[in-house]
């Protein structure tokens, strides 16, 4: 994971951790909701963790076989 996909990551779990934040701290709110939204940080969660794995896979799947080229394959 670069650089870049790592800071999407982050920029896509901290907008479901505000929306929690939000749902925990703000006194009007309507608190049937927090439970969904913390539902949604944990399944946004869930999905970060198993994006970067996919990308360690393919990452270690690609280094260990390197490429071949149209030369080598005949």
């Amino acid at each position: 994971m670069n650089e870049t996909d790592l800071a999407a990551s982050i920029e896509r779990l901290m907008a479901r951790v505000d929306y929690y934040l939000h749902c925990e701290l703000d006194e009007e709110y309507d608190h049937d909701r927090p439970d969904t939204a913390r539902r949604q940080l944990e399944t946004a969660l869930r999905q970060e963790l198993l994006r970067a794995s996919a990308v360690g896979i393919v990452s270690a799947i690609s280094s260990t076989h390197p490429a071949i080229d149209g030369n080598e394959a005949a």
